[in-house]
């Protein structure tokens, strides 16, 4: 996966003298930072993506009573859409994540350069207060990491209707499984055994 090397750099608002702004992780100025694209191996195998929080946004305008910032990767079109109230000093927190489009609760990026616009606006009334441009290197490693099942799951059923009810099992035949579930919610089936349950 990826050691995202993402460089930072924030350009001049879209309108003449719109105040530039800066990207923050747990509250310092940052102009790099790392992401992770995992290979998984072992028992649950697969792919996944390093998520970090944490991260806010400081514009230009300081934060102020019923105001929002919306936070947009035109390379991805990806977005976030945060508090930028007079309750904190940047935006409300948010997470970076390596992906295409729009993910949740999570802000895209690709490997690259991104191009970034921003807007804060009140919303009582509503009126757009300020905008912004930012552009985000992404460099990418991919990481490898074993991953284990959470849990193993055993099951018995009727071997032919599969009913749980074993006291109506033709013949007393069952079939006892076992599965295991990984961190994703995947499962896999590790054994099946024939058993006859008792009259």
């Amino acid at each position: 996966m990826f050691a995202s090397l993402v460089a930072l750099t924030l350009a001049q608002g879209v309108s003449a003298g719109s105040p530039t702004g800066e990207f923050l992780l747990k509250g310092q100025p940052i102009s790099q930072i790392t992401v992770n694209l995992i290979d998984y191996i072992g028992d649950c195998p697969g792919q996944g993506v390093d998520r970090i929080g944490g991260v806010a946004f400081r514009a230009g305008l300081e934060p102020a009573p019923f105001q929002r910032i919306l936070i947009t990767n035109q390379t991805t079109g990806g977005y976030t859409d945060r508090e930028y109230d007079e309750r904190r000093t940047t935006s409300e927190a948010f997470v970076v994540a390596s992906g295409e489009g729009q993910h949740g609760s999570f802000l895209s990026l690709a490997p690259g350069l991104n191009t970034f616009t921003y807007a804060v606006r009140q919303t009582k009334p509503q009126q757009q207060l300020v905008s912004g441009t930012a552009t985000l290197w992404v460099q990418q490693e991919r990481l490898t990491r074993s991953r284990s099942f959470s849990t193993i799951n055993v099951d018995q059923y009727c071997l032919l209707s599969r009913s749980r009810d074993l006291s109506s099992c033709a013949n007393g035949l069952t079939t006892v499984e076992r599965t295991g579930v990984c961190p994703d919610g995947q499962r896999r089936i590790l054994s099946q055994e024939t058993v006859r349950v008792k009259s």
